[in-house]
């Protein structure tokens, strides 16, 4: 590759990077839960990693982007650039005790690149999603003195993460990394409560709209223990402290008449605060995880992670969330990857399970995900570019005390592109 053409495509990538800003504000999601702290998290939506249960923590690659472990980027090939992006989809199904609906979606997943800066120091820029918000739940209660009361709740947005990631190999087998990110997004969530049967009664609206902007970080290390030959145990740690993130609020609230026609007839203002300045306490996270590999042939793994999400606040105020923590198994195979006759045996294998206890507990019972994994990789003919294809299958809460199960279906489609950029050239 010529030097011109080198100097060309680093500025078309990052444009890439600025114009997907406004593709990741479309983000849409359809799930009751979102309602509380910051919003449905996003795991590692990467389909390398999403098809082996989320693993991500003992996993290093010199062909993917991992930033669940900022200290596997020591992997990437001191000659090498890793490009790697993905769309989602979701189709999911809500079920209550009394009726049943479908949502979907599709959205930007995410937008990686690696590289080397020299042979110890390795470096990475992403942009993936933190958090999403999105419902429209509606509940309904009798009264005798003032008859049906309607109560519907509705949300939307999500919080961004644009991340700049290195790491280094003080020694051999052994690297440390970290991500700081840069946080971003903002939050809607509406809350109205009507009197159908009453023309007399004022219906309240609650309006509340968020955003924060300001610096993450993520700490990770990794140590490879050669076994024999091409066999590796691979060890890793992650670690994100608690940070306290600015946030601005508006709030508005007033109260109104339903007109015959259905408009509404706004009368008196309840509250209107705008600007209000604050912060919002993300907490501490901690995990670790291993891997075993055979070069070119097969990894199976185990992740652990844990987050004490019982000292998150948002302006002072907590959600009276309960700490977190999720387990995730998974692998991949290669049949037989120099075998050029043989395209099967050629493809990446991949299988994974992961079980969330997640940080919400609602009318006494905990709301738990568990999602089953699986994707291949598809090598391109003479190169080691990669599409990379990811479903997974899972489900979230119960119908028990008027909850909502969530019941979902999850596809992920990226590719990743691997070339030799820092070669130099020699002319005889």
């Amino acid at each position: 590759m010529s030097i011109a053409t080198n100097n060309l495509r680093l500025p078309l990538l990052f444009c890439s990077l600025l114009i997907s800003l406004s593709l990741f504000s479309q983000i849409r999601i359809a799930s009751p839960y979102s309602r509380f702290g910051v919003g449905d998290l996003s795991d590692n939506n990467n389909a390398w990693n999403m098809s082996m249960g989320q693993l991500g923590i003992g996993l290093r690659s010199p062909y993917h982007v991992n930033y669940s472990n900022p200290a596997s980027y020591a992997a990437f090939d001191s000659l090498s650039f890793v490009f790697e992006g993905g769309f989602n989809g979701e189709f999911t199904t809500l079920t209550s005790s009394v009726q049943s609906t479908s949502r979907n979606y599709a959205s930007l997943g995410n937008l990686l690149f690696g590289m080397p800066v020299n042979k110890w120091w390795k470096t990475s820029l992403g942009l993936v999603p933190y958090s999403t918000v999105g419902y429209n739940v509606a509940s309904y209660d009798t009264y005798p003195s003032v008859g049906r009361i309607e109560r519907i709740y509705a949300g939307s947005g999500g919080i961004n993460r644009l991340f700049w990631g290195n790491a280094f190999q003080p020694f051999k087998n052994f690297s440390i990394g970290a991500n700081i990110s840069y946080m971003f997004g903002s939050m809607d969530r509406e809350a109205t409560v009507t009197f159908p049967d009453s023309a007399y009664n004022m219906n309240i609206r609650e309006i509340y709209h968020v955003s924060m902007n300001d610096l993450y970080f993520d700490f990770g290390a990794q140590f490879k223990v050669k076994i024999k030959n091409d066999l590796s145990l691979n060890l890793g740690v992650v670690y994100a402290p608690t940070l306290s993130m600015a946030a601005k609020t508006d709030v508005f609230a007033y109260t109104f008449l339903a007109g015959s026609s259905g408009t509404e007839l706004p009368r008196d203002t309840i509250l209107n605060e705008a600007g209000y300045k604050g912060r919002i306490i993300i907490p501490t996270m901690m995990g670790g995880g291993f891997s075993f590999d055979k070069t070119d042939k097969w990894v199976v793994g185990l992740d652990f992670k844990w987050q004490n999400w019982d000292k998150f606040k948002a302006f002072n105020v907590g959600d009276s969330l309960m700490n977190s923590w999720q387990i995730s198994v998974g692998g991949e195979i290669i049949p037989k990857m120099d075998n050029y006759t043989n395209f099967l045996a050629r493809i990446h294998y991949r299988m994974g399970f992961t079980y969330n206890k997640t940080y919400l507990r609602l009318r006494g019972q905990d709301i738990d995900a568990y999602d089953f994994s699986a994707g291949i990789g598809i090598p391109l003919r003479g190169m080691k570019t990669m599409l990379n294809v990811g479903a997974e299958y899972g489900s979230r809460g119960n119908i028990s005390q008027n909850l909502i199960r969530e019941n979902y279906f999850k596809i992920v489609v990226g590719f990743s592109i691997y070339e030799r950029w820092f070669v130099k050239r020699k002319y005889f």
